[in-house]
């Protein structure tokens, strides 16, 4: 008569399986920490050299290079490389603040100081009875990605009361690498430091080989990757509309308007979607921008992406009349 075979109890299966993925983990890991990973593949091109920047500090009217404008516009900042209208880090008592996010078109790359949209919009708010104070988030170059560090860096001090999300141009080009793989494989510390298992290679490894699998499908079929894919798009989206929240702010989204919708087109049916979604305002001035570039000269001949100071007009005005109507000024 054969013998039964004893039974493991099942506390002692599940330690065993526990002690092998242990095992096969750290083994792992330790490859991957000797090997020296992440390598930057060779030729790799990113779209820019650091993960994240910022704008020089207490720039006074400094003369900024311009393929048109006779060559230069000029630009000062704060002591935290905000562009102007120049105000405080502290909020004065009493204030109203409206801050407006964004990239170069909201720095208003190409034009002076007092042109850019958020001059246009503070003084056009001054002007209607509305004692608004606005801070020029809008940095060169950058995407919602860059722009949630600059806020967990420096913007939720000045305690703004709207923030204005107008991340879309930016986040909607196609490039080689996403700014999300950017920051993987140059191993940029205060992106890592963000993720839950930054320490570990493996993790790191896992995610960087889901990204490189979105990356080699898009560049098959569309010759590049966003460098916001939809899915972090949205995903930042909702992480401003909380951060802004955890300060007492109202939360906007703005479809920031170029001479042709274009490329951005994808990107800006997600911010309708977003808008829906969490039951946010939303300005989008796409379409009458447009119909108006047919018959006035709002962008830069040769630079097209940019708004020049009669565009910047069209927008802050525009700006100005959703806000008063949605009362999210005083």
């Amino acid at each position: 008569m054969a013998r039964a075979r004893r039974r493991v109890p099942l506390g002692r299966r599940i330690l065993f399986a526990a002690f092998v993925v242990l095992a096969v983990f750290g083994g792992f890991e330790g490859f991957l920490r000797g090997t020296g990973w992440p390598h930057v593949p060779e030729g790799a091109e990113f779209t820019h050299k650091s993960v994240y920047w910022v704008e020089p500090a207490n720039l006074n009217l400094e003369a900024t290079p311009h393929k048109e404008r006779g060559g230069s516009f000029r630009v000062s900042t704060d002591p935290n490389g905000l562009r102007a209208p120049l105000h405080t880090e502290a909020k004065p008592a009493g204030a109203w603040r409206v801050m407006t996010l964004g990239c170069s078109t909201t720095f208003g790359w190409g034009v002076d100081d007092n042109e850019s949209y958020p001059a246009r919009l503070e003084a056009i708010l001054k002007e209607g009875g509305h004692e608004s104070e606005v801070i020029n988030a809008g940095q060169p170059g950058y995407t919602s990605f860059q722009g949630l560090w600059l806020w967990d860096k420096v913007l939720a001090k000045y305690s703004p009361d709207v923030v204005v999300f107008g991340y879309l141009v930016q986040d909607s080009r196609t490039v080689q690498y996403s700014d999300y793989s950017q920051a993987l494989l140059q191993q940029e510390d205060t992106f890592l430091k963000q993720q839950l298992l930054y320490k570990s290679k493996v993790y790191l490894w896992v995610q960087e080989q889901i990204n490189a699998r979105q990356i080699k499908a898009k560049e098959s079929a569309e010759g590049g990757v966003f460098r916001i894919p939809p899915d972090e798009y949205v995903a930042n989206i909702r992480a401003f509309k909380e951060r802004a929240e955890a300060v007492g702010a109202k939360f906007v989204l703005f479809g920031f308007p170029l001479e042709r919708s274009g490329y951005t087109e994808g990107h800006r049916q997600l911010l309708h979607a977003a808008a829906d979604e969490l039951q946010v305002p939303i300005y989008d001035p796409q379409a009458d921008l447009e119909r108006r570039s047919a018959s006035e000269t709002l962008y830069f001949p040769e630079d097209r992406g940019h708004a020049n100071a009669a565009g910047n007009e069209v927008i802050a005005q525009g700006m100005a009349q959703f806000l008063v109507s949605s009362q999210l000024v005083k």
